[in-house]
């Protein structure tokens, strides 16, 4: 069975990854910052090598050997511009690096975001042929962040994916709209129009992660100029796109319950926004809600085709939203998450 490294194990991806890569007989090793954080994944079976991606050196060690780097560690909330390139950018960088300094170099797989992408256009899924065009620090950062692994590509065989909004068993993320939904039978929605939304249930993006890193194609190498450029990178997806609104809908069946989805002018958003964010800043923690995360709600949609995903590599989503957002309330009341 393959060996490989997993960074960003003790988060919400990269523990399910842990988890269904064990289940599927890898021999997993873990790059994590703090042991007494990796219980469950010791408990897992998987090896756990102690490090951080400012830490070139740890990477070097925690990657010799090893057939896959699944790349998944990486900054969403951030003080400032500068924190987001530093892990997400520099840290990208020291992996490509280190596997670049194997004597055989292993597959990297990097998890990215459709935010590197930016915004999908009314009635136009994003796919990846389209050009890059981010709107949030983080979306800047993240496709400098490809950017920086594609440079190696010549010495490091490297596949993207972008992820839009995941979901699944431990996201605190989504955790927040199933408690709103919960507690106060509300999910508003910013602005006036109703856009679409691209989702991923985490076990589906765990199980395209690995179709990509056994038979993905790989990103084109910098020196050879007549390669398609959007080779090497994929978008995945849920059965079918919806509005933001049913987010909310999607959570109140799930829980049982009624919701209300009300309609919020967009300067309401971007005074929570703005308020978050100088709190944030007071407090030296960023917060979920901030003014790069109000950038991104106020686009047309994020709605993105997985086709390419489908066509190359066999991906089908493993079950209907309802199905998987049933799944999700089901494993937070079972940790106490929800009532």
């Amino acid at each position: 069975m393959p060996r490989t490294l997993l960074t960003g194990a003790t988060g919400f991806v990269g523990s399910n990854l842990a988890a269904h890569l064990c289940q599927l007989g890898w021999e997993v090793r873990c790059l994590v910052r703090e042991m007494g954080r990796a219980a469950k994944l010791e408990r897992l079976g998987a090896e756990l090598v102690l490090g951080a991606l400012a830490d070139k050196e740890s990477i070097g060690a925690a990657v010799a050997g090893v057939d896959v780097v699944f790349h998944v560690a990486g900054r969403i909330r951030a003080l400032n511009e500068t924190q987001f390139f530093e892990d997400n950018v520099q840290g990208t960088r020291h992996v490509v690096e280190a596997c670049a300094e194997q004597p055989t170099s292993p597959v990297v797989v990097m998890v990215s975001s459709i935010a590197a992408g930016g915004p999908s256009k009314p009635g136009r899924p994003r796919c990846e042929a389209d050009d890059d065009r981010p709107v949030s620090s983080y979306g800047r950062s993240k496709l400098e962040a490809e950017r920086a692994a594609a440079a190696l590509a010549d010495e490091v065989p490297i596949s993207v994916i972008r992820p839009p909004i995941i979901f699944g068993p431990a996201d605190t993320a989504s955790l927040a709209i199933f408690r709103g939904v919960q507690l106060l039978r509300l999910h508003p929605v910013p602005g006036w129009k109703s856009f679409p939304v691209s989702l991923v249930y985490v076990a589906d993006l765990c199980d395209a992660l690995v179709r990509i890193a056994e038979r993905g194609v790989r990103v084109p190498s910098p020196t050879n100029g007549a390669a398609d450029p959007s080779s090497g990178i994929y978008y995945v997806a849920a059965e079918r796109t919806i509005k933001y609104r049913e987010l909310g809908k999607l959570a109140a069946q799930a829980l049982n319950c009624r919701v209300l989805t009300p309609r919020l002018p967009m300067p309401l958003f971007w005074l929570l926004g703005g308020a978050a964010e100088v709190m944030g800043q007071i407090r030296r923690r960023p917060g979920v809600l901030n003014l790069d995360k109000i950038r991104e709600a106020a686009a047309p949609g994020w709605e993105c085709s997985d086709a390419k995903l489908r066509q190359e590599l066999g991906y089908r989503p493993g079950g209907s939203l309802e199905q998987q957002f049933s799944e999700t309330a089901a494993w937070y009341r079972e940790q106490g998450w929800l009532k």
